[in-house]
């Protein structure tokens, strides 16, 4: 895991303990706290990560652009 994925994932389930806290509902609260607990297992056990997809220039954010190809 990435240093960056690890900080990541650490303010992610800072955040949503922050929500769990601010939650009036507690079923709300439940499901943010177990985000953040989801997101430290993430940091604790590098083989969970995802791992990072690598963006094509045929992805799915082109298509529908058109491009002129010059031979």
């Amino acid at each position: 895991m990435q240093v960056n994925d690890t900080a990541y994932y650490l303010e992610r389930a800072a955040a949503e303990r922050k929500l769990a806290e601010c939650s009036e509902n507690a079923e709300v609260a439940a499901i943010h706290e177990e985000l953040a607990r989801q997101y430290e297992a993430l940091v604790e056990h590098s083989d969970l990560h995802l791992p990072r997809r690598r963006r094509s220039p045929f992805s799915d954010r082109h298509v529908g652009r058109s491009r002129l190809l010059i031979l």
